[in-house]
């Protein structure tokens, strides 16, 4: 029996289509990072590291926070088990319900609660808890201005994020992999045509442009797979309450983690002078970039197939397609790591350095980034692991450990934030706290589900990594004696050490054995050409 476009996923899905939706999902964030390589630069030639650009990274907070908790992380972790099920199991009216009532609250909780914020911004930005309580009062009130039109944005992504969590629920990852490209080109379009007349908020509304586009451009997606809108809300359905019940652990669990990351990040750099809470928010962009590549898209790929195994209570399965995950992410994540802290000053220059962006600017970021290295590999192996309990339909114990772990972010980040001469790391201590703690968090989830499974290859886990991290260190030998050696500008820096760096990082990773650097690109590039069986079918 062929599978019709409204058919829900296959419960096991092949490698061959694991590794496509991979592939999709990478290759959809690869194009918005590259265009967020672009935003960045016009926004750096704009801006730098002024007072204004402090502002919209203070505003920004409220409006991420909320979308995070109601509708992003939150949502999708909740929502995509129970549709999936839904759609394997039941019938498609009952799959349209769901979708309509998680659309419809979704929508009046996010707006509702946007409204509030936009109310009480000033406080939220000046309180002494607030996210720039040190600013003076001219870019406070900036802020507030600021602040009050990214929070429209929130409620368009809201309910977008819905179309999202659909379309990966039958397993269609492209139209939700085009959003983040085109959600960029808003702003570009912000940055270009409005910031030269409105400052700042230009790039505000161009936000509000971008997130417009991420909405639309799933919506043919939608079409396809007969996902119907329905002007209702059945909170009795119990479909919805599992959804809310899932969600309400989750949302807990993003609150902690964004107030102990990004709201206490700009709370302690406000107090720091200037420029720092900008230089937090370009060093956490760049680390951003290998960690969504990698680690998030790689999560997100296997997350569905994932949801199909724990419905089918088949731990075998489970327990590889996580050590599998986690292996391909440790594989590309660490010298990704490697290559921040050793290429990260050239990368700076030639991506920021111009315009309002100076040589001062990028030791600022430069000293923030080589933090958030140790970051990234954490927060690339928590995106695997909490997917790995959503499948489960558990999200309460992701979120019991992250009590522990965003109080001892917090004390962390206050402690190391203070300056330098008095034995702190100044705006470096927060992404250091961050790093240690979300990983942390990531090696506790994974000893429970060692614990749970009955083990989840640890050994192959660990032997990779340590594979890895040796061939990443001989990376870095090789590029600081080229980058010492070679008088060169920060471009040829930058290329040379890049092409030596990725030779002698994968030359040194097949010598020592590390199967994933031959495996994930073969598993790539085989899921582009027709299987065997499609080639005889065609026949």
């Amino acid at each position: 029996m062929s599978k019709t476009n409204s058919d829900p996923p296959s419960e096991s899905e092949t490698p061959s289509s694991m590794a496509r939706s991979t592939l999709i999902v990478m290759g959809g964030l690869g194009a918005a990072l590259v265009l967020g390589i672009v935003r960045q630069v016009i926004v750096s030639n704009l801006f730098g590291t002024n007072a204004d650009y402090d502002a919209f990274t203070a505003a920004n907070t409220i409006p991420e926070l909320l979308y995070t908790m109601l509708s992003g992380g939150a949502l999708s972790f909740a929502f995509i088990p129970v549709y999936t099920d839904v759609l394997s199991n039941s019938s498609s009216t009952d799959a349209n319900r769901l979708f309509s009532d998680v659309f419809n609250i979704i929508f009046l909780v996010t707006a509702a609660t946007s409204l509030v914020a936009a109310l009480f911004a000033p406080m939220l930005v000046a309180a002494p808890w607030g996210v720039a309580p040190s600013f003076d009062n001219e870019t406070q009130a900036l802020t507030v201005q600021v602040m009050r039109i990214l929070l429209i944005s929130t409620v368009i992504f809201a309910v977008s994020s819905i179309l999202t969590g659909a379309l990966h629920a039958h397993n269609h990852f492209l139209f939700p992999a085009l959003a983040p490209s085109v959600y960029t080109l808003g702003i570009i379009f912000g940055a270009l045509a409005m910031s030269p007349k409105f400052g700042v908020f230009g790039l505000a509304w161009g936000a509000v442009i971008g997130a417009g586009l991420h909405l639309l451009v799933q919506i043919p997606g939608i079409l396809r797979h007969r996902v119907r809108w329905l002007p209702v809300i059945t909170i009795a359905d119990p479909h919805f309450r599992r959804v809310a019940v899932l969600m309400g652990p989750r949302v807990i669990d993003l609150l902690m983690a964004r107030v102990s990351i990004e709201w206490l990040n700009n709370n302690l750099a406000s107090g720091m002078g200037e420029g720092r809470v900008a230089a937090l928010r370009y060093s956490y962009t760049l680390m951003n970039m290998p960690w969504t590549l990698i680690g998030t898209a790689i999560a997100t790929a296997v997350f569905p197939t994932m949801a199909a195994l724990a419905a089918l209570q088949d731990v075998d399965s489970q327990r590889h397609a996580l050590s599998g995950s986690l292996r391909a992410v440790l594989t590309l994540v660490i010298p990704a790591a490697v290559g921040l802290v050793i290429l990260g000053r050239p990368i700076i220059q030639v991506l920021y350095q111009r315009g309002e962006f100076t040589a001062q600017s990028t030791e600022l970021v430069y000293y923030a980034l080589q933090f958030y290295a140790l970051t990234l590999i954490s927060l690339s192996l928590l995106d695997v692991v909490v997917r790995a309990f959503a499948a489960q339909k558990d999200t309460l114990t992701p979120l019991l450990v992250s009590f522990f772990t965003t109080a001892l972010n917090i004390g962390l980040a206050i402690w190391w934030s203070r300056p330098i001469g008095a034995g702190g790391l100044s705006h470096g201590g927060p992404p250091l706290a961050n790093g240690i703690a979300v990983g942390i968090e990531a090696l506790t989830g994974l000893v429970i589900l060692h614990i749970r499974w009955r083990g989840i290859e640890a050994r192959r886990i660990l032997l990779d990594a340590g594979k890895a991290v040796l061939a990443a260190a001989g990376m870095a030998v090789s590029v600081l004696f080229l980058t010492s050696f070679a008088n060169v500008g920060p471009l040829l820096s930058l290329l040379m050490g890049g092409i030596l760096g990725m030779a002698v990082y994968f030359g040194l990773a097949l010598l020592l054995g590390l199967k994933e650097v031959r495996t994930v690109p073969s598993a790539l590039i085989a899921s582009l050409l027709p299987s065997r069986r499609t080639r005889t079918e065609a026949k």
